[in-house]
């Protein structure tokens, strides 16, 4: 299940960023920066997950869990599928400012290229995790109110349901937040690299 996950987000990482942007240093760099990313925020999750209190997943409707070897699998391509929109989003939007800034500013350093995008991450973060905890709490009403009406405690609501989505929202955000030095890192060897090669060649 797992492996079945990766290979299509790396196939929709691929085709999406190719054929909205182009092939190109900013695609190339937007695409390096998202599987990196996704690479090491699953490495988090998979390791908090065999070395904390195990999640009730009796919770995910729909599936019989006594047929399901490994419910985790399942909530790992949750988070994974719903973790990519968001970093590559990040991702994309810091490779096409700092490639703009070095459009402007083609003899911008390296250090000043990576602090100017430290500070478009920054003022970019905080907008992208109030939109997950606007997704998360938008998920949860609904929820709430299915389960309220039939009868079910809202503290066993918040028992069962609540930790859950919080170890998706916290997940997802642990994300954005290494999409920024993630991508300006990437985003800048390459395209000061690529600039450093036609300055040779000319």
């Amino acid at each position: 299940m797992s492996r079945v996950c990766n290979k299509m987000v790396i196939a929709f990482a691929i085709v999406t960023l190719f054929c909205l942007n182009g092939c190109n240093k900013k695609t190339v760099s937007a695409l390096l920066s998202t599987l990196c990313v996704l690479a090491m925020v699953m490495t988090v999750f998979s390791l908090v997950v065999h070395h904390t209190e195990e999640l009730d997943f009796s919770t995910m409707e729909y599936l019989d869990l006594r047929s399901i070897d490994n419910p985790e699998e399942i909530f790992y391509a949750e988070i994974l599928l719903s973790g990519l929109g968001a970093i590559m989003d990040v991702a994309v939007d810091i490779s096409t400012a700092l490639s703009e800034i070095i459009k402007q500013k083609p003899e911008i350093s390296f250090r000043q290229l990576f602090r100017s995008g430290r500070e478009i991450g920054h003022d970019i973060m905080g907008t992208m995790i109030n939109i997950l905890l606007f997704v998360f709490i938008s998920g949860l009403i609904p929820m709430c109110l299915i389960r309220m009406n039939n009868d079910v405690s809202f503290l066993t609501i918040i028992r069962l349901h609540i930790p859950c989505e919080l170890c998706r929202f916290f997940v997802e955000s642990i994300g954005i937040v290494l999409a920024i030095p993630v991508s300006v890192l990437i985003t800048s060897g390459i395209l000061k690299s690529n600039l450093k090669k036609r300055t040779t060649l000319c």
